[in-house]
């Protein structure tokens, strides 16, 4: 199964919600919602969460099934995406995007998540400010983008390239664009990091990351290498 209207999520969701496709979403989620946990307070079980383009589910089944989390809420534009999470997950999911003016939610969250979505919107501040209107004081947001850096570029080439092939992508911007765009609308930054797989040219990336496991070393935390994350994360906290 697969929502042919929602562009962009390029996969279906047996892929997703198979074991090996779990694996991957959790190599991928894990990470970062434990960078999140020193931040909140208290248990993060108790925490109100809402997921902004929820795909399939498959991050607020990990918020359920791993965490323990259950004051779960989850937004997404697609009706036929927002139907088939309810595959996945038991969270409170509502139709809306973030353009509208008004979200369909009344009480507050502690932690508002968005993963590769705002670089779909034509104007990416309307995320941060309408996100500040339904984060409780001290609330956080993680965001996470494209990485645009010159690894970025790299997508190309010919014959190496991975060339972005998402038509939905109208604003990939570089981290340094992010940080003054949440900072101007609001928000202090807690963390930064690039994150979540090696990617933009062919052949060397699954390799080099076999090889830095077994050396035990993380590709996030090497400068330079890094840049061949896909994602820019950003963990900020409302003003």
């Amino acid at each position: 199964m697969k929502d042919e209207a929602n562009l962009t999520f390029s996969h279906n969701l047996e892929s997703v919600s198979s074991d090996d496709g779990m694996r991957f979403q959790r190599e991928k989620f894990c990470p970062r919602v434990e960078r999140a946990k020193k931040f909140l307070g208290g248990s993060i079980a108790e925490a109100r969460v809402l997921d902004i383009g929820i795909g399939y589910g498959s991050f607020l089944n990990i918020l359920e099934q791993d965490y323990g989390i259950q004051n779960l809420c989850g937004m997404d534009p697609f009706p036929k995406s927002l139907e088939m999470s309810k595959k996945n997950t038991s969270a409170d999911l509502r139709q809306g995007d973030i353009d509208d003016q008004e979200w369909p939610f009344s009480e507050p969250f502690d932690l508002i998540t968005c993963f590769d979505v705002v670089e779909h919107l034509k104007i990416p501040s309307v995320f941060f400010t309408r996100s500040a209107r339904y984060l409780k004081p001290g609330g956080l947001v993680l965001v996470t983008t494209p990485n645009k850096t010159l690894a970025y570029h790299m997508r190309k080439l010919p014959f190496i390239g991975k060339p972005d092939l998402n038509p939905t992508h109208i604003n990939v911007r570089v981290p340094e664009y992010w940080r003054r765009l949440a900072l101007g609308t609001g928000y202090e930054i807690l963390d930064e990091w690039m994150g979540e797989h090696l990617t933009h040219i062919k052949f060397a990336p699954p390799l080099l990351s076999a090889a830095l496991d077994k050396m035990g070393l993380d590709p996030r935390n090497i400068p330079g290498l890094n840049h061949f994350q896909q994602s820019f994360c950003l963990l900020l906290r409302k003003l």
